[in-house]
């Protein structure tokens, strides 16, 4: 098979086109501005109490994306604006049923939750899967594309946890939209999380480049540096799944971008014994999720374990002292199709704390290690709030 190369004036070429195609429902963000605006960002009051966020993922049931909404949720000192919703881990049709349920049973009916683009920038992501998987090595979990991508969000192939939502997701807006209308209502105080494929964040940024000063922070769970890949040797699943609108991103000239990538998931391991923390004492419905989702599991077999990607992200914005290691350096994300397509790139200072960088990539906080401790009891005692 002849190596096809995608670079990102493609990908900016193909932006507008497919929101359309993979968010039927929702209205396609706006023709895209020639260059950021330089203007210095107005000011503008504080409406409501709290660091302001919105949380951009491909929602599961009581998986990592889940865990971290309820933290956030959860947290006394957070604004929390919105979720949207990407196609990754599940189709972005399941994700919205998912998060809307969630919400649902934990009372936060009040956080809208928003449809986003339920396909990777690049159009044949999918289909190139075969000719990937064996020129490369097949990928141990493929997320969405493992699946058939269903119609509507109330007609997947099986209802979501406790039946489906009976609210629905927020009209007429898609999800990168609603990321340009809350960071212009709010300027200087909304915190992204990109904790799924960016592709919501690239459509944003590049159909509002306006914004990009306007953004207080960016929060992404994707990369492994120091490490292989999760997916491939070379790359970890979020940037593996859209490698285009990840280097879109970590390429923006963001005032503030925070990476955790897979190497800082590796310090906090979840089991039986944090689960059982959680589920302790007077029932929540929070607790009752666990009990009913992974109580069953433990019970099967006490020694299952799982990573917490994710809920890192949101427990390093809670707490930063939860990030025990972090690195500055000059990221970038390859974007050829090839056995490198996805690989997270992290360029290091010199000692003289001089850029060793490609053109056009931008300085990003890398989490490497994390204060497991302080995790655990900002995480368990986040999810035993009444």
């Amino acid at each position: 098979m002849r190596k096809r190369t995608f670079g990102p004036l493609l990908a900016a070429a193909l932006l507008v086109p497919l929101v359309a195609a993979s968010a039927p429902a929702a209205p396609a963000p706006a023709k895209a501005q020639a260059a950021p605006v330089p203007a210095k960002a107005p000011a503008a009051p504080v409406a409501g109490k709290g660091r302001k966020v919105i949380l951009d993922v491909d929602m599961g049931e009581l998986n990592d994306d889940a865990v971290t909404m309820f933290m956030l949720a959860k947290a006394k000192d957070v604004d929390f604006l919105g979720v949207t919703v990407v196609s990754g881990n599940t189709w972005v049709e399941e994700g919205t049923a998912y998060s809307l349920r969630q919400l649902e049973l934990i009372g936060r009916t009040d956080i809208p939750v928003v449809v986003g683009a339920g396909e990777p920038l690049m159009p044949g992501r999918q289909e190139r899967l075969t000719a990937e998987n064996a020129l490369y090595g097949k990928a141990p979990w493929a997320g969405a594309f493992d699946s058939k991508r269903p119609s509507a969000y109330d007609k997947l192939a099986k209802p979501p946890y406790g039946g489906y939502p009976k609210t629905k997701p927020k009209k007429d807006t898609a999800a990168a939209d609603f990321i340009v209308e809350q960071v212009k209502r709010y300027p200087n105080q909304v915190t992204v999380f990109a904790d799924g494929p960016a592709t919501n964040l690239a459509l944003a940024v590049r159909t509002h480049p306006e914004i990009v000063p306007l953004i207080k922070e960016v929060i992404y769970m994707g990369g492994a540096f120091d490490k292989p890949g999760n997916i491939t040797p070379a790359a970890e699943f979020n940037w593996w799944f859209d490698p285009e609108s990840a280097r879109i991103a970590v390429r923006t000239p963001f005032r503030k971008q925070t990476i955790v990538p897979d190497d800082a998931a590796q310090h906090v391991v979840y089991g039986k014994k944090q689960y059982d923390r959680i589920v302790a004492g007077k029932q929540t419905p929070i607790k009752k999720i666990f009990k009913d989702l992974q109580g069953p599991e433990f019970a099967k077999d006490p020694n299952t374990t799982h990573l917490l990607w994710d809920a890192i992200t949101a427990a390093v914005f809670l707490d930063p002292a939860v990030a025990k290691k972090t690195d500055v350096r000059y990221v970038d994300v390859d974007a050829n199709f090839g056995e490198n397509y996805g690989r997270s790139l992290g360029y290091k200072l010199d000692e003289f704390d001089a850029p060793n960088n490609p053109k056009g990539t931008r300085k990003a906080g890398i989490v490497l290690d994390v204060n497991a401790e302080r995790f655990w009891d900002l995480y368990i005692g986040l999810l035993r709030t009444e």
